[in-house]
Order: structure tokens, then sequence, then C-alpha cells
């Protein structure tokens, strides 16, 4: 793992050094959670990729839109170093992380940027979920993007905060908006999707190790990995 600053006081992690793709990795709500995603990034790197895990914050004044340009920048930075397409990233979101990378795919064309696919993983979380890029919630309907890749939609059978009906909701709207989807949904909650658990004494999300979690982080990872060929 290679830890970078991409931007004055924000930090990143780079997962592996293989050549078959990059991928960049945005954690959910809350303040600097990379280390929480770590897991599972290491579970993509292990199909040959290299996965870029920044630090965002979005209770920052702007919902961390600067951390998510600069980290897709510094993305770029990574593909083109190591002889990739920069505009052939892979962009998983996480809960809040999955609503930012459709707000990404939005803004793509007026960014100069291209965006092979994304994979949703629980995308938003519940009535809270504010696109960072605009602070408002994702359109509904959703305009056409003919520029967009294909989107990957992962829901958790189990999951309380982004229920697998809100999930199922929204890849229906971008369905129906010409958005190349697919959809899956795994035997995991809110947290085991991205191989973490809920600690309520902290009231945050921590990693976790335990085999079903594990099991999920790997189906989960060969959906991201699949996204990349």
């Amino acid at each position: 793992m290679d830890t970078r600053e991409y931007a004055p006081g924000r930090r990143l992690d780079v997962h592996g050094d293989g050549a078959a793709g990059v991928v960049l990795l945005w954690h959910g709500r809350g303040t600097d959670s990379r280390a929480v995603v770590a897991d599972l990034a290491r579970e993509i790197a292990g199909h040959g990729l290299r996965v870029v895990v920044p630090d965002w914050d979005s209770a920052a004044p702007d919902g961390g839109r600067s951390d998510l340009l600069a980290s897709l920048e510094h993305a770029r930075g990574v593909a083109h170093d190591a002889g990739l397409d920069p505009d052939r990233l892979v962009v998983a979101g996480w809960s809040l992380g999955g609503t930012a990378a459709v707000g990404l795919v939005r803004r793509a064309p007026s960014l100069g940027v291209g965006i092979a696919a994304i994979v949703l993983l629980s995308p938003g979380d519940g009535p809270r979920a504010l696109d960072p890029f605009t602070g408002a919630p994702l359109p509904d309907p959703f305009p056409s993007a003919p520029h967009a890749g294909p989107v990957h939609v992962v829901s958790a059978a189990h999951d309380e905060i982004a229920t697998p009906q809100l999930v199922r909701g929204l890849e229906a709207r971008l369905r129906a908006a010409g958005w190349p989807t697919t959809w899956t949904e795994v035997d995991a909650d809110h947290g085991s999707i991205a191989m973490t658990r809920y600690d309520a004494e902290i009231d945050r999300f921590v990693p976790a190790d335990d085999p079903a979690t594990v099991a999920v982080g790997r189906r989960v990872a060969e959906i991201v990995a699949s996204a990349s060929w």
C-alpha cells in the first residue's frame, strides 16, 4: 500500500500495482474514512487492479466536492503513470460515495473526463442522500446521459439504511433514462457490503473480517473487477 497526499492535508492510499486497470473507491458519509474500506480495496486489488482510496469529508462546507474532484484527478494520474487510459477509470462508491459516483457521471462531459463504469454499493443513505456535487437530491426523473458507461448497482438484502427498495428505485430511474444498468443483490447489510460493521459505541462503521463479511467482500470485489475488464 502506498499512502500519498492528493491535496494539501488530504491523503489517499493506493492498493496494488496491477496493470488490469484503476479503480477509484469512495467511502460513504463521514470524514476521512479510507481505512474503513481498506479490506475491500485489498480484495479488489487482488484482481490485478490498482485501487485508489481517498479520505473525503461529506461534512465539509462544499459537501466534499473538492475532495472528490481532487481524488479523481489523482486517480487519473495513477492511471497515466501506469501506462493506462485515464478516461477508463472505474469509480466504485459505497453509500453516499455511490451517490457521488452518479453525480460525477452526470458532470463528466463538463469536467472533460471519461468514466468507464461505476459500481454503486448500497448507494445513498436513505432520505439524507444528497449529491455532494450539488447539495441536492439526485434528480427524478434522471436526465439522459449518452456518455455513461455501465452502471453496476449492488444492493444489500438486509440493508435498513439504503434499503433494497430504495436502491432498486434508483436503478429503475437510471434505466428509465437510458443509463445502461445491471442489478445484483448480495446477502449483506449496509456495512458488510463494504466489509465493515457498525460500532454503536463510537457511532461509526469499522472494518469487519468475520467469514460471512469476507465472503460478501469477495463477491463485491469480483463485481468491481468485472467492471474493469
